[in-house]
Order: C-alpha cells, then structure tokens, then sequence
C-alpha cells in the first residue's frame, strides 16, 4: 500500500484546528497532518 500523503492544515483559529483533527482522526484518515496558523508559516 502506499504511504499516506501528508495533508497540510492552515488554520488560525485553534478552535477549529482541534475539531478538524478530531474529525480526521474519528474518520480514521491515516495521513500525517502538518499545521501551520497562517499563509505564511504555511
């Protein structure tokens, strides 16, 4: 099987950072996910 693509999460607002990973990981998305708080540290 192939190795997972990371997924690149850009998002300012921590409230929504932990739900979108709450989801990914309820949604048993496997992919490792690199955070970054704006387009700039993306």
């Amino acid at each position: 099987m192939a190795t997972a693509r990371p997924i690149l999460l850009v998002e300012d607002n921590p409230d929504d950072e932990t739900l979108t990973l709450r989801a990914l990981g309820k949604n048993q998305i496997e992919a490792p996910v690199v955070v970054a708080h704006d387009g700039v540290e993306a």
